[in-house]
């Protein structure tokens, strides 16, 4: 039965970010092509200028459509008129909780992926990395691959990203078992947990940091690529075990009942 509420879920949601999705990729494509015609033809410059405003639209769009549709879509089956059909299936409150997770998983992750891509066919070029390479140099020492360095930190904001979505979900549980000012109190929680999680990962990150004798107190930070993979690595392991705890403690709590009036 999760699979059935799992195709519903992304069928719910994906049959409007799938047109975000490709339009980016669209678009993103286009553009290059434009920019490299550009160079010869002045007309091929101001549409590429014009693509470009609706790149950077439809890219941020990648990223935020997923978590916000997710978090609505999250308060509106389990708190909605539509939450009295979801309450009567026949799944445990489990499966509920579990096919809004996994939905959400794979649409962050394939916005993340979509946004990346277009990136990369809109900006790629040697001499793009070279200017990377040179920028983080100043801040990371050694011989560290450019492309290990984006990767993990890409998939860093990735993480971070389903960390806030599973604190959301979990204020929503909590503030929805009472019947006023709900979305008040599903944002004072959310602001609580998260900076509270915020303040755990600071915390760790400054023991790392004094671990790989890095100085705080100095104007010129330069990190080496061993200091660099445990402060990335640290930050990646945080923001996963918070986003585990509050999977257990919203399911925990949802189980418990929900309110729908």
């Amino acid at each position: 039965m999760l699979s059935k509420l799992l195709k519903n879920d992304l069928k719910k949601n994906m049959r409007w970010l799938w047109i975000i999705f490709v339009t980016t990729i669209a678009i993103a494509l286009l553009d290059r092509g434009c920019k490299e015609l550009a160079n010869n033809i002045a007309f091929f410059k101001i549409i590429s200028i014009i693509l470009d405003s609706v790149f950077y639209s439809l890219a941020v769009n990648t990223v935020l459509q997923p978590f916000l549709r997710n978090t609505f879509n999250f308060t509106k089956s389990f708190y909605s008129d539509e939450s009295y059909l979801t309450h009567t299936l026949p799944v445990t409150k489990k499966q509920l909780i579990n096919s809004k997770y996994i939905t959400a998983l794979i649409e962050v992750v394939t916005g993340f992926a979509v946004l990346v891509s277009s990136i990369l066919i809109m900006y790629a070029s040697p001499s793009m990395f070279d200017t990377l390479q040179l920028l983080l140099s100043t801040v990371i020492s050694g011989n560290l691959s450019i492309y290990l360095i984006l990767a993990l930190m890409a998939i860093q904001i990735l993480v971070e990203f389903l960390m806030f979505l599973s604190i959301i979900y979990f204020a929503i549980v909590i503030a929805y078992r009472e019947k006023e000012q709900r979305v008040l109190k599903t944002f004072l929680i959310t602001f609580a947990m998260a900076s509270i999680a915020l303040t755990i990962l600071s915390i760790v990150m400054v023991i790392i940091m004094l671990i790989n004798g890095i100085d705080l107190a100095s104007d010129t930070l330069i990190l080496s690529p061993q200091a660099f993979l445990s402060i990335i690595f640290t930050g990646i392991s945080v923001y996963s075990i918070v986003t585990v705890v509050f999977y257990f403690l919203t399911k925990k709590m949802f189980t418990k009942g929900v309110n729908v009036d």
